[in-house]
């Protein structure tokens, strides 16, 4: 009888009513008994409160038991809901009460929550009394002289009335749910009995379409669910050929797919012959004629370092591999190929990861340079200070030349980590600009008035060409001059003493253009390209040395090119080293980007 949708339905509906009302019952039985016991535990609190301010000046400094007694009977018959009261002193010993026999004068109490009342905390319990097996909740509220405790005030007030409205509550509920269950019961056997009937008719016949009699149309007689499923079966019919030729359609447009799309993808048959290579495939492999039909077998162990028979058991296995051949670094995905439950062959998804992969290693790179860079101030400034620590301190001198290099290699840890933030605010444009029309001659002559200093002290020789009539820009100025002045303090740093340095600027076109140049020591051409990468050095030593972070450069690229400019090295060893600055002229921006 089950087996039949209608009296599934019927069941569904029956235990989804009993699951709501019980899950109702539960969640209105808890929040009630909740409710009243925290009434009741308030009603308690503010009670004791009143009883704490009056029976405070009878117990101190000393006890007056007749007023205290008094107070009691009167507390008595004015709070009738509580059961029973009684004042102890500070040590629980019971001073008077409203029932002698339950609170004898002078016993100790030493309850849980009068044990918390003797050291100043308010304490509630709810437990079943073992002699009546009424359940009752017990308050002790310390009464306190300024912080010390002189006394307890100790209410018990029974629950039962609670727990019978809760009782009444719950037959309410099993009442309602079973007029509930009745009524669910001939509603969902009413109701899917209108459901199932359409469905047997529409099963009989999907019979003849399974038969193949494709001719046969059902009468659709609603407009409902049910209906529309007999539509569909009636359209099934007409689309069936067209479903065919759109299948053929499809594996065509598969196939030109496979052909023009950047992944390789090869498929193998349980022979390990290929079946199907597309062209990205043939290229990532270096193969240059079409290997449809060979064993791939040895390639599959030569170089993905696996067997064909691994894949074809019972157990499906999909690994995901990286590989590398020639200059192209691959990530292969191979997983079995499967046809009705049956492994037939495998295949191989080839995505050439050459960049991903030349990124991270230049981000393992960037993360071991930056941890260098830290680690060695960080040691020196260690080693430094525990030799403070070990008595250098006490030899004023040694103190103040290792003070200094402790000072020194600090002031490189802040230089290092405030170009690592800016940098980090360039990539994540987070840097606010505060770009207007300024004179770019005007900023390039601060910059050399500012490091003439430095110029002097090298003893070298500066020429300028400064063109006056250079054209405005729309930039931020303090971060051009941080970019000239970082060039300029490289062509001072890398220019041996005697040496010569030249600046320049004029208009190229619609760009200013500065030129920094040095007779300095140059860059190797080997080392060129990567000048701007973060951290990196030509001569880490000698850098280090002069104070450098690795970063400057790398800053001041990002920078030009925020500005929508361009930066250039040219260098000969031994020659020197020449840096072209472009920035594009404010005439030749349409709308300044405030």
């Amino acid at each position: 009888m089950f087996k039949s949708i209608q009296w599934k339905l019927v069941s569904i509906y029956i235990l989804l009513i009993l699951l709501a009302m019980e899950v109702v019952g539960v969640y209105l039985v808890q929040s009630i008994e909740k409710y009243h016991v925290n009434k009741l535990s308030d009603e308690l609190d503010i009670k004791a409160q009143l009883m704490s301010d009056m029976v405070e000046r009878y117990l101190h400094p000393v006890v007056r038991k007749q007023d205290i007694d008094d107070q009691v009977k009167w507390w008595q018959q004015s709070w009738p809901e509580i059961n029973y009261i009684a004042i102890l002193d500070e040590s629980a010993g019971v001073i008077t009460s409203t029932d002698d026999t339950r609170f004898r004068k002078g016993d100790k109490l030493l309850t849980p929550e009068i044990t918390q009342a003797t050291f100043g905390n308010k304490a509630l319990d709810i437990r079943q009394d073992t002699r009546s097996k009424i359940r009752y909740m017990f308050l002790a509220y310390p009464v306190k002289n300024g912080s010390r405790v002189v006394g307890i005030i100790y209410l018990v007030s029974s629950m039962e009335n609670i727990y019978k409205t809760i009782g009444d509550i719950k037959a309410i509920l099993l009442v309602a749910t079973l007029l509930a269950l009745m009524v669910t019961g001939v509603l969902g056997y009413l109701l899917s009995k209108t459901i199932t009937g359409p469905i047997q008719e529409v099963t009989r016949n999907a019979a003849l379409l399974a038969q193949g009699n494709f001719d046969h149309k059902i009468k659709v007689r609603s407009d409902d669910e049910i209906g529309k499923l007999t539509g569909m079966f009636n359209f099934l019919t007409t689309r069936l050929k067209e479903t065919l030729e759109e299948i053929s359609d499809e594996k065509e447009k598969m196939e030109a797919i496979l052909i023009n799309m950047a992944d390789g993808v090869i498929a193998l048959n349980s022979k390990g012959e290929v079946i199907h290579i597309n062209p990205a495939a043939r290229r990532m492999l270096f193969l240059n004629n079409d290997p449809t039909g060979q064993d791939f077998k040895p390639v599959l162990r030569d170089l993905f370092k696996i067997n064909l028979e691994e894949f074809l058991g019972e157990d499906v296995i999909s690994r995901e591999i990286s590989v590398k051949n020639k200059d192209t670094v691959m990530k292969s995905i191979i997983a079995p190929l499967k046809r009705e439950s049956r492994i037939i062959g495998v295949i191989l998804v080839l995505q050439d990861i050459t960049r991903q992969a030349n990124l991270e290693n230049m981000r393992k790179e960037f993360v071991a340079n930056v941890s260098h860079e830290l680690r060695t101030p960080l040691t020196t400034i260690k080693s430094y200070a525990e030799t403070l620590l070990d008595g250098a301190m006490d030899e004023p001198a040694i103190a103040r030349q290792f003070i200094g290099v402790i000072n020194n290699e600090a002031e490189r840890m802040t230089r290092l980590v405030n170009d690592l933030l800016e940098l980090s605010r360039l990539d994540n444009k987070e840097m606010r600009w505060n770009k207007r029309i300024i004179s770019p001659s005007a900023v390039l002559k601060d910059v050399i008035s500012k490091m003439m200093v430095n110029i002097n002290k090298k003893h070298l020789a500066l020429d300028t060409n400064i063109s006056d009539g250079s054209q405005d820009i729309f930039a931020d100025r303090d971060k051009i001059e941080q970019v000239f002045q970082n060039i300029l303090s490289n062509a001072i740093k890398y220019t041996p003493e005697g040496g010569r340095i030249f600046i320049s600027q004029d208009n190229a076109g619609d760009m200013v253009r500065t030129v920094f140049g040095d007779t300095g020591i140059g860059i190797p051409k080997e080392d060129q390209p990567r000048l701007f990468e973060r951290f990196y050095r030509v001569d880490k030593t000698r850098s280090r040395e002069l104070g450098g972070t690795g970063l400057g450069l790398s800053i001041a690229k990002e920078i030009v090119e925020a500005h929508n400019g361009s930066i250039a090295i040219e260098s000969e060893p031994g020659m020197g080293t020449r840096v072209t600055i472009l920035l594009p002229a404010a005439s030749a921006l349409a709308t300044p980007n405030m």
